[in-house]
């Protein structure tokens, strides 16, 4: 299964609009017509008003959801620090007798490392959300494999196996 880019056409459009005023070589049909037809088309379907602010609701909306993953990361983060202190501390006590114990302790230690990156990715993402995801995807894709399986979401681990084949 191949995944397929994602092309704004209006970017296109604006493009396209710009250099028409170059002369297109002779073996090539003239486009201008059409161009005209899809910017007249485009500066229809919104007024520039609103399209500044879809566009700043989009952006402050994104970053609103980036600042509250991140509390929440916060969250797991001191949660996963006191559990491994605890299990830490219990077997030092214990003398690492317990394989349970130590099994708990590494996976804890796991979940410390996936939150401090998770972290860090989300405090990326506030500033540029595709950079911010782009570190997180580059971490589970280059070190933590495991990760993708329990940590990332369902809609994004097809596109994680094609990486890995």
């Amino acid at each position: 299964m191949s995944t397929l880019a994602i092309y704004d056409i209006f970017d296109h459009v604006g493009a396209c609009v710009k250099n028409k005023s170059k002369t297109a070589p002779s073996h090539q049909p003239d486009h201008s017509l059409v161009h005209a037809f899809l910017e007249e088309e485009v500066s229809q379907e919104l007024p520039k008003d609103s399209q500044g602010k879809s566009t700043l609701f989009s952006s402050f909306a994104a970053r609103l959801l980036f600042l509250l993953l991140l509390f929440a990361d916060v969250i797991w983060g001191v949660y996963t620090t006191a559990l491994l202190g605890l299990v830490l501390v219990l077997n030092c006590l214990t003398g690492f007798y317990f394989d349970a114990m130590r099994r708990f302790q590494m996976r804890r230690y796991l979940s410390l490392k996936r939150s401090l990156v998770c972290a860090v990715a989300l405090v990326v993402a506030l500033f540029s959300p595709a950079l911010g995801t782009m570190f997180a995807c580059t971490y589970f894709l280059m070190y933590d494999k495991k990760g993708v399986e329990e940590f990332v979401p369902g809609m994004f681990r097809e596109q994680f196996r094609e990486f890995f084949n």
